[in-house]
């Protein structure tokens, strides 16, 4: 196929990997914008996230899959329509996940599809050290590329699509410009408030409080949004409101500034706070509120 003829680079890619791998800063860097949401806690993305990347120059369209950690109980079904994969390992436990369970059956699933290496972490070790940690990992698994990385500085970030466009089909583009994920905005509003939750409560709190969107409208040019953050006990209640409504009205202030950059346009969140016993141990409740299980 020529460019003549229309045809481009283009194609799905998962990123994938254990917790606190680098895969939603990866993610993120690449598509240009903060979808996925990155925190200091492990295994803060829950569902599979969508990204496109158009590289400058307009020679390739990539969609990014984020993943939750491999090792979450998600569905992999998602991973059979995928072009490539791009797995994230830490190189400071690099025999152990490359050898473990969950690696083993991405590679399985993934048989007669290229999977590129990326080795992350490797700002812990003196940069003389990443070829020969590269090469470690090669003699474990066979990859077609494999690239050293530190996704929150961007380090290795245009050779790993480089590497990724290299390795996706010649087709006719699949998305228009400027599209960048297949998300709606009411989702993307949802998953950036769940975000700002990780910076303002204890990682015990945030992970346990779902954000559940009543209204999404537009009125005088204004996005207005009532959402209610359940809480899985009664004690953390006050803990979200905080003294006085503070720390609520800080992550309030957090997520309107987000959502503005995100969407482009003023966002005015109304946040409530309301109790709904364990619901992270409810499959009824993990189901309505969107949880992969």
């Amino acid at each position: 196929m020529t460019r003549e003829e229309g045809r481009i680079h283009a194609g799905y890619a998962v990123i994938a990997g254990a917790a606190n791998s680098g895969k939603s800063s990866l993610f993120n860097y690449l598509v240009g914008k903060n979808i996925s949401p990155v925190t200091p806690g492990r295994g803060t993305t829950r569902v599979p996230l969508s990204g496109i990347c158009h590289r400058a120059g307009d020679d390739c369209q990539v969609c990014l899959i984020d993943t939750p950690p491999l090792a979450s109980a998600v569905n992999l079904n998602l991973l059979d329509w995928m072009d490539a994969a791009c797995l994230l390992v830490d190189a400071t436990r690099l025999g152990e996940e490359l050898s473990s369970p969950e690696a083993s059956e991405l590679f399985r699933r993934f048989e007669g599809r290229p999977v590129v290496l990326g080795l992350t972490h490797v700002d812990r070790f003196d940069a003389s050290l990443w070829r020969a940690l590269l090469n470690q990992a090669g003699l474990m698994r066979e990859f077609p590329y494999a690239v050293a990385m530190c996704p929150p500085r961007g380090t290795g970030a245009a050779e790993m699509l480089d590497a990724l466009v290299r390795l996706l089909p010649m087709r006719r583009r699949l998305f228009p410009d400027g599209c960048i994920t297949l998300h709606s905005e009411r989702f993307l509003v949802s998953e950036l408030i769940r975000t700002e939750l990780f910076h303002v409560l204890p990682e015990e709190i945030a992970t346990s409080t779902a954000v559940q969107i009543e209204e999404y409208s537009l009125r005088d040019s204004k996005t207005y949004i009532r959402a209610n953050l359940l809480v899985s006990r009664h004690s953390f209640k006050g803990i979200v409101i905080g003294r006085r409504g503070q720390t609520l009205q800080k992550i309030t202030d957090s997520a309107s500034r987000g959502a503005g950059d995100l969407l482009g346009k003023v966002v005015l969140p109304d946040l409530w706070v309301k109790v709904r016993e364990s619901w992270p141990d409810n499959r009824h409740d993990l189901l309505e509120l969107g949880y992969v299980i």
